[in-house]
C-alpha cells in the first residue's frame, strides 16, 4: 500500500504543486499495467464525494465530471504512462484551469505518441492550462500539428517534442490560433535528426497570432525550415534565451513583416546564410549565430 498520510489528502500534493489552489483536487492517470496501479486504486478509490481519483487515460480523466473547470484541479500522470493518439483532437483539454503534470524523468516521463492519421493531435482549448513534463512523439509522416492551442494563457513547461525519427516527421509542433494570447513555452526541447526522409518541419512552434507570448529557455534541433514561425501580425511578444540547431534552410526565426517581437540572447546554428532571424518590425539584439558546423564567430 502507498503511504496514505502523504497523498490521501488533496492538499498534501502542494509539496509537488506549490501554487495549487486550496480548493483544487488532485487526480492520477496511469495504465493498469503500471507498477503499484492496484495500490493506487485501493488508496484513492474515490474522494469521499463519489468522484474517482485514478484514471487509465488522460482522455477519461478530463472527461470525468469530478474534474471541473476553473477550480485549479491537478492531474498527475504517472511515470511510464503511454497513450496513443490516432485522430484529430484525440486528446482535448477543454476544461479551463487544469494542470496536467507528468511524473518521472527522461524517457520514463509520460509519453503521447501520434499515429494513423496526419490530423492526430493533442489540443488545448481550455484557458489557463499548464502542461508540464510530458513527451510528445510524432509517429506518422506529415502530421499536421502535434498540438493545437486555441485558448489564452496556456503554458507548456519542461516538455519534449520528438518532431521526427528520421523516417517520419511532423509539419508543425505547436500551432496556435488568434485566441492564444499569452502563450508560454519554457524549458522544453523540440528534437529530431538533421537528416530526415520524411516531412521537413515548417516550424517547431508556429504562433499564428495572440499577444504577449513568451518562448524562453528552449532547445530546438532537427531538420526544419525554421524553429519558430509567425505568419500573421502579432504585436508584443518575447523570444529569448533559446538555442536553435536548424538542419536545413537559412532561418531560425521568421516573423510576419509587421510583428513586433522582442528577440534577444538566442544562440543559433543554421545550415547556411547570414540572416537567421527575419523580423522587420521587431527588436532584435544580443543574438549570436553560426552558419554551419565548426564555424566560430
Amino acid at each position: 500500500m502507498l503511504n496514505g498520510n502523504q497523498l490521501s489528502r488533496y492538499g498534501a500534493i502542494s509539496k509537488v504543486i506549490p501554487l495549487m489552489a486550496p480548493n483544487a483536487k488532485v487526480f492520477f492517470v496511469g495504465a493498469t499495467t503500471l507498477p503499484s496501479y492496484a495500490d493506487f486504486i485501493d488508496d484513492f478509490s474515490n474522494d469521499g464525494q463519489g468522484s474517482n481519483r485514478v484514471f487509465p487515460t488522460i482522455v477519461s480523466a478530463v472527461a470525468d465530471a469530478g474534474i471541473v473547470a476553473a477550480r485549479g484541479d491537478v492531474i498527475l500522470v504517472l511515470p511510464g504512462h503511454t497513450e496513443t493518439v490516432v485522430g484529430a483532437a484525440g486528446i482535448s483539454i477543454s476544461k479551463s484551469g487544469l494542470s496536467i503534470v507528468g511524473l518521472g524523468n527522461g524517457a520514463a516521463r509520460p509519453t503521447i505518441t501520434f499515429t494513423t492519421a496526419v490530423a492526430a493531435s493533442f489540443d488545448v482549448s481550455g484557458a489557463n492550462t499548464l502542461i508540464q513534463n510530458i513527451r510528445f512523439v510524432c509517429g506518422i509522416d506529415n502530421q499536421t500539428a502535434m498540438n493545437n492551442v486555441t485558448a489564452a494563457d496556456v503554458k507548456f513547461d519542461s516538455c519534449e517534442w520528438i518532431i521526427s525519427n528520421g523516417t517520419v516527421g511532423a509539419a508543425i509542433g505547436i500551432l496556435t490560433a488568434a485566441t492564444a494570447d499569452r502563450l508560454n513555452v519554457t524549458n522544453s526541447r523540440f528534437t529530431g535528426p538533421a537528416v530526415n526522409a520524411g516531412t521537413t518541419c515548417a516550424g517547431f512552434i508556429q504562433h499564428e497570432s495572440g499577444v504577449d507570448y513568451l518562448i524562453e529557455n528552449n532547445y530546438f534541433a532537427g531538420k526544419a525550415t525554421q524553429g519558430i514561425k509567425n505568419v500573421a501580425t502579432v504585436l508584443r511578444g518575447v523570444i529569448r534565451n533559446n538555442m536553435f540547431v536548424i538542419g536545413t534552410g537559412t532561418l531560425a526565426i521568421t516573423m510576419a513583416a509587421a510583428s513586433t517581437p522582442f528577440i534577444t540572447n538566442n544562440r543559433m546554428n543554421v545550415a547556411s546564410g547570414t540572416t537567421p532571424i527575419t523580423a522587420a518590425a521587431g527588436f532584435v539584439a544580443g543574438n549570436v549565430y553560426s552558419a554551419g558546423a565548426a564555424v566560430t564567430i
